[in-house]
């Protein structure tokens, strides 16, 4: 694990919310760094990273569960578009979901001239799930999965969704064969896009197991994935800033797309 981190003394700018679509549900929060940014930011445009929540896919969650990861990664110099989707209960169902996320990432690339080249994505939980399917966006570079769901007929078989994916997809995995694997990633593959799955042994929520399969499905498939099992950790870890699970990858990430400005000591 790495050492504890340290903030940027100068607050990010931001958020403004910004709209994507027409429904109500398609917004997001755009942060961005301080002023002056990486160095040569100004020139060459701020790395950006699309942010992603998780929740299967209920509508009771919000992009907000993802403000602290947000603000953490734009204090450290990068720009993140922390977007909504539609959800099930708020016209959300696999395809209205997916074409959200992936509507997100281009719009986001329209404006291409504020941007470094190359989207990172960044998901948890569900919203590990739908990075991984936007691992495919010709603007997508980098996934990071976070405690991923990428397995959905695993969450509904072992009963960790709660039955939230049965109401987002419509049936059960056995009632509707043929919708399961029209939602399976390993479908999508190989996508071109570098995957980074990290996924705590101790979660209870979405086991580790199903990181470890995409990651050796990814590879199989000719794509370039890292798998990083954290001891001892759950499933919200990864998206708390401060904790050994956070930082683990946050750091990696920086070190990736604006590695002058660390934003770690130690």
């Amino acid at each position: 694990m790495p050492a504890t981190a340290a903030r940027d003394p100068a607050p990010p700018r931001g958020p403004s919310t910004v709209r994507y679509g027409a429904d109500p549900d398609q917004v997001a929060d755009l942060w961005l760094p301080t002023a002056s940014g990486p160095e040569g930011a100004a020139a060459s445009g701020h790395p950006v990273v699309v942010s992603i929540h998780g929740g299967y896919f209920q509508a009771k969650y919000r992009r907000d569960l993802h403000d602290p990861l947000s603000r953490r990664l734009a204090e450290s110099g990068l720009a993140v578009l922390n977007i909504e989707y539609r959800r099930a209960g708020r016209a959300g169902s696999l395809e209205q979901t997916t074409d959200d996320v992936m509507a997100a990432i281009t719009w986001l690339v329209s404006d291409s001239g504020r941007w470094k080249p190359g989207v990172s994505v960044v998901g948890h939980s569900a919203g590990g799930y739908l990075a991984l399917w936007a691992a495919s966006h010709p603007a997508v570079d980098l996934v990071i999965a976070l405690a991923a769901a990428s397995d959905l007929a695993d969450c509904v078989g072992g009963g960790y969704d709660g039955g939230a994916v049965v109401a987002w997809l419509g049936a059960r995995p056995e009632q509707d064969p043929a919708r399961y694997e029209q939602a399976d990633l390993a479908r999508r593959l190989p996508t071109g896009a570098t995957t980074w799955l990290v996924h705590g042994d101790a979660d209870d929520t979405v086991p580790f197991e199903q990181s470890t399969r995409y990651a050796q499905q990814a590879r199989q498939a000719g794509d370039d994935s890292l798998l990083q099992i954290l001891p001892g950790q759950g499933h919200f870890g990864v998206i708390e800033p401060g904790s050994p699970a956070f930082e683990y990858w946050h750091r990696k990430l920086v070190e990736r797309l604006a590695p002058q400005r660390p934003g770690l000591v130690g």
